[in-house]
């Protein structure tokens, strides 16, 4: 509640007023379905409306790399990351891939690292949640594992992982066991099955936006160290209002 005031008063200075929130309860799906978004679907418009998901830090400018799908559209971009929230804007949304760059005023905390070479192999384990399921996670003792590289290829530019993780979750960085960005979670193909722009594809796509961001193939947490501390730092909301 007390985040959801301060959001109110953070966005109000802008002209644009989300929507009260909405209560999301799952429904199992069938084991197999259409691919769907993993951003918060939008909630019914009074004044307006609001979407949410996540974003992560590339640089230490305030850039941020998310799901193109969470931010398309959108009156206003608001980045919140404990308890602080800042107005963000679109600087590139990529043509071919899920992906898009936006830009806050700075950056509130890591930024993220890229694997410089290789590619995550079948049954490697690793790690993926949204923003909002990460203070949880830590306060818990942290999370090692909760996602495995699915076995056999999909689309081309993408890595398939095995993983439950659910709305607010689009954009959210796929961490490997060194705490290195493997991919940009997508979407849902099925009920326990994600798609995520792969790691190359998002160095890419930043490389042609003039980003200078960050690669090495050494661990960026100890050895055991919890890949949600490690998210929870690189990562924030983003919440996109609709008019």
């Amino acid at each position: 509640m007390l985040r959801r005031l301060i959001l109110l008063g953070a966005v109000a200075a802008f002209g644009v007023v989300p929507a009260m929130a909405q209560s999301w309860v799952p429904v199992r799906a069938p084991e197999r379905t259409a691919p769907q978004s993993l951003a918060r679907p939008p909630e019914p418009a009074t004044i307006g409306r609001e979407k949410s998901g996540t974003a992560f830090f590339v640089d230490d400018a305030g850039h941020l790399l998310t799901a193109r799908h969470a931010v398309e559209d959108c009156a206003r971009l608001v980045v919140a990351k404990e308890g602080r929230f800042v107005v963000a804007r679109i600087v590139a949304l990529s043509p071919g891939f899920d992906l898009a760059l936006i830009k806050a005023p700075k950056t509130l905390g890591l930024a993220a690292v890229f694997p410089r070479s290789g590619a995550a192999a079948a049954n490697d384990m690793m790690f993926a949640a949204a923003y909002d399921k990460l203070p949880g996670m830590v306060t818990r003792g942290g999370v090692l594992a909760n996602a495995t590289v699915a076995p056999g290829g999909g689309e081309a530019g993408h890595l398939v992982i095995d993983s439950t993780v659910t709305f607010g979750a689009s954009g959210a960085p796929v961490l490997d066991s060194r705490g290195l960005v493997e991919g940009v979670i997508s979407r849902r193909t099925r009920i326990d099955r994600v798609l995520a722009v792969g790691a190359g594809e998002a160095k890419a796509f930043l490389t042609s936006n003039g980003i200078r961001f960050d690669q090495d193939d050494r661990p960026q947490i100890a050895g055991g160290g919890s890949r949600a501390n490690r998210a929870a730092s690189i990562s924030a909301r983003v919440t996109c209002l609709q008019n």
